[in-house]
């Protein structure tokens, strides 16, 4: 088939004009990382995913008790975080890449309580926003239903379900610290420009067996075992020297914690809660760190019953 001299010169024009455009597009998008990955929770991604959940996990303040339809109680908890070693922060790539993971030494939630029918309790519980060391909680609420089995003398058997749902965000990736250096250096060696927008979800729900010993003293020793299946989730983006990282990391399994405490009356109506927590993890890192990769904590709170 011929093509006039006409057309032919008009076709090396469109080419031309299209060519370039292309080019730049398709060098736009090379500019940018995407990925989904799933991990187990013994990798080191999953390990720090879970160690962040144990932090935040909605465990009871105090063991299932007998309560009247419209009972209220209002209370505030706060709970420490385990520091982490520099060994333990190295999470990315597999474990040879440091990850900012100490933003927060605490952590703090306010709960509310209802008595239903059948000496049901109801709970919900939520952590306000406030912004620490580039980290803030992003819409954390739990909510649970708690029920006494056993009551008499000596000691005391409940039920607790609960589930929490949100997660915090936090400039993991690319802080402060790695941004005030040259990027692709030793110290950012990914090549930071700016703070990364990184999302933590922290989804769980699980079931929390209490025993208490009950005496006549104003203390009420317990303890508690609770299973929790977690699944995690964690939104990178980073904006880089070359482009910009936007990625999803997965996470799910199970996790079991053990607890122990203590409520004591202070006055009518106002009890102290204290407690501590230690749930077993486990890391698979590419060099033995020899270190704690536990999470155990303290929790102190203070309740109102109205």
């Amino acid at each position: 088939m011929r093509v006039s001299l006409k057309k032919f010169i008009d076709l090396i024009i469109l080419h031309m004009k299209l060519t370039p455009t292309i080019l730049a597009v398709l060098l736009f998008f090379s500019c940018f990382t995407y990925g989904n990955q799933k991990v187990d929770i013994d990798s080191p991604e999953g390990w720090a995913m879970a160690f962040m959940t144990s932090s935040v996990q909605n465990l009871g303040q105090m063991p299932p008790h007998s309560v009247n339809l419209r009972d209220i109680s209002i209370s505030a908890e706060l709970s420490s975080i385990p520091h982490l070693t520099r060994e333990q922060q190295k999470i990315g790539f597999g474990g040879f890449k440091d990850e900012d993971l100490n933003k927060s030494p605490a952590f703090g939630r306010l709960r509310a309580s209802f008595g239903l029918p059948w000496n049901l309790n109801a709970e919900i519980s939520w952590t306000p926003p406030l912004q620490i060391n580039g980290s803030k909680p992003d819409g954390l609420w739990g909510a649970a239903l708690s029920k006494p089995l056993i009551d008499n003398e000596k000691i005391s058997v409940g039920l607790r379900l609960f589930l929490l749902r949100g997660g915090v965000i936090a400039s993991v990736t690319c802080n402060d610290d790695k941004i005030n250096f040259t990027p692709y250096t030793p110290q950012n060696p990914v090549g930071c420009i700016g703070e990364s927008d990184d999302k933590l979800q922290m989804d769980h729900e699980g079931v929390e067996l209490f025993l208490s010993f009950n005496n006549s003293s104003a203390a009420l020793p317990w303890i508690s075992l609770a299973s929790s299946n977690i699944d995690n989730s964690v939104e990178i983006d980073a904006p880089l020297k070359v482009g910009r990282e936007i990625a999803t990391i997965y996470s799910s399994g199970t996790i079991q914690t053990f607890s122990f405490g203590f409520n004591y009356d202070i006055a009518e109506n106002w009890i102290l809660n204290a407690a501590s927590s230690y749930t077993p993890l486990d890391a698979q890192r590419p060099n033995d760190t020899s270190g704690n990769d536990n999470f155990w904590n303290v929790r102190v709170g203070l309740t109102i019953r109205y």
